[in-house]
């Protein structure tokens, strides 16, 4: 059996759990306590000793902190051979994408995407307060911990991306976060902050309750497409100022022959049509709550029905405060908490109460109370 030794620990290869263009995670047994952990392993070259160093920044200015409670993976040491570093994590056991995978991509329950949404917050209001900047957050990065004790118990993973505020603020165009969650102002080459980890979070609720990816873009200009065609152009205060807005922009005179803004024409398919890539074309983010609100829920009189039409408007406002398209008008991590959501309180009556009751039940059974 393969082993990789530490100065203090000797870990025992297992399994391979994944591979990347710069190394791979592998699964072991670590020889003092038998416990399992994850051992992410990188290549010992230019790119990927500058990604490991700035993930170990990461991690070790996180672990200066309290975490046990902010649902962010536990990281247990670093080191280093001549050809490879390791960093080594708590073992968890699949990320949130799997799970949708395993489940072929179905809606999940609001319930759950509470559960879930909850904990990110959580660790984003963690992150905000050491001023980290996640720029990563996806299903791929929330790991499931253990589904079968803890449903829905979520941790975030990989700061490999990530960047205190204070030095990534400086950075001209940067290239972070996944297309499908990537926030408006790195779309358009504006100045950016931790806000970016909302918008985020914001589409990951959305992703799981329609069980596809809102904003699907196979390319930059899909992605700006998508998100004007369901939320409206972004200000021409912003356009004015970004760096690539003529990347997707072009200007055009409105009724009163002044200088506007309106999206570039869109690339036609070999077929004569414009490649779609979205399950649902929104002209509104108040139309998701039209999706699952059959015409049997709308006439029924059952307590369950009612309530999740009441839960999903309110899921609904939640996530269109963290999609707003001028950041600083984005909800914080502190007060999406404090939002009728999360602490279920537009729930709390008498016509509501099994649904209040089953929902609250498992918020409390994944959160980390330790």
């Amino acid at each position: 059996m393969p082993l990789i030794c530490s100065e203090t620990e000797v870990y025992h290869i297992l399994d391979v759990l994944g591979k990347g263009t710069f190394g791979k995670v592998v699964k072991c047994c670590r020889q003092s306590d038998g416990e399992l952990v994850a051992v992410k392993i990188l290549n010992y070259n230019a790119i990927g000793s500058q990604l490991i160093k700035n993930e170990l920044k990461m991690v070790t200015t996180m672990f200066q902190s309290n975490l046990k409670r902010s649902h962010i993976v536990h990281f247990f040491e670093a080191f280093c051979d001549t050809t490879r570093h390791y960093l080594v994590f708590e073992m968890l056991e699949k990320s949130l994408y799997q799970l949708q995978n395993e489940n072929s991509f179905k809606p999940l329950p609001m319930r759950n995407i509470r559960t879930v949404t909850c904990q990110m917050l959580t660790a984003l209001a963690k992150l905000r307060e050491l001023a980290i900047i996640h720029a990563d957050l996806k299903p791929e990065n929330i790991m499931i911990v253990n589904q079968q004790r803890f449903p829905f118990r979520v941790k975030l993973i990989d700061f490999g991306s990530s960047g205190i505020f204070s030095e990534v603020r400086c950075v001209k165009e940067p290239y972070i976060q996944s297309r499908f969650y990537r926030a408006p102002e790195i779309l358009l080459g504006l100045p950016f902050c931790e806000k970016v980890d909302m918008w985020s979070l914001g589409c990951v609720m959305a992703e799981l309750y329609l069980g596809w990816p809102l904003y699907p873009g196979k390319s930059e200009f899909d992605q700006v497409r998508y998100i004007c065609e369901t939320q409206g152009l972004p200000h021409s205060h912003l356009l004015n100022i970004a760096t690539k807005t003529n990347k997707f922009f072009q200007l055009t005179k409105d009724q009163h022959s002044a200088p506007a803004w309106e999206l570039k024409p869109s690339v036609w398919g070999p077929n004569g049509d414009i490649d779609e890539h979205r399950k649902y074309a929104f002209s509104s983010l108040d139309q998701l709550c039209n999706l699952n609100i059959t015409k049997k829920n709308k006439t029924s009189c059952s307590e369950d029905a009612a309530a999740k039409i009441t839960d999903c408007h309110c899921m609904v406002e939640l996530i269109k405060r963290m999609l707003a398209l001028i950041s600083h008008q984005r909800i914080t991590p502190d007060a999406a908490l404090r939002h009728p959501f999360i602490t279920l309180t537009h729930l709390d009556s008498p016509d509501t109460q099994s649904y209040y009751d089953l929902s609250l039940e498992e918020l409390q059974k994944a959160l980390i109370q330790i």
